[in-house]
């Protein structure tokens, strides 16, 4: 048996699965689908105490990259909570500003998808995935913001970009 066999495989050049959730403004949001043609990054949280980590990393992402596109993405893994999906959505609306609800995104059941592809492990931060337009995943990180994991996310965001126009 490996001594590696707990360790989640790597999302890293590996196509995001095809989930669907619903933004605080209402209107259906499918991952990676709705996100072809331009990088974007998902900010993944897990649980209500992720909610610092992604606030640092938003802070992080619009001071460096303004137009980059950037979801926070809240799951809820099991659809018996699936009720409880709209008091969330609802809390979360207080704490956001209208303008920024089509970016908040809440998966219900598919949640679990989500987690899993990602390989969480019930830590506190939020997973932090960078996608290309063709929704493969080129840069992850959990575990929390730094300002390195920051550069290393710009680095393979302009790497990429780079790459696409050579080959474009």
């Amino acid at each position: 048996m490996s001594i590696h066999a707990d360790k989640p495989l790597s999302p890293v050049g590996r196509r995001l699965p095809s989930v669907r959730g619903n933004a605080l403004n209402g209107v259906g949001v499918r991952f990676p689908q709705d996100l072809a043609g331009a990088p974007a990054v998902l900010l993944v949280a897990y649980q209500g105490t992720t909610q610092e980590d992604v606030a640092r990393w938003l802070r992080f992402l619009q001071t460096s990259e303004p137009d980059l596109t950037v979801y926070e993405v809240l799951t809820i893994s099991a659809l018996a909570y699936r009720p409880l999906s709209g008091r969330v959505d609802n809390g979360m609306r207080r704490g956001v500003p209208s303008v920024l609800w089509p970016e908040v995104v809440t998966l219900c059941g598919e949640g679990k998808t989500m987690r899993e592809f990602l390989g969480d492990r019930g830590l506190a931060g939020a997973s932090v995935v960078l996608l290309d337009s063709d929704g493969v995943v080129r840069w992850f990180s959990a575990l929390g913001f730094t300002t390195d994991k920051g550069a290393g996310l710009l680095d393979e965001l302009r790497r990429s970009t780079t790459e696409r126009r050579a080959a474009g």
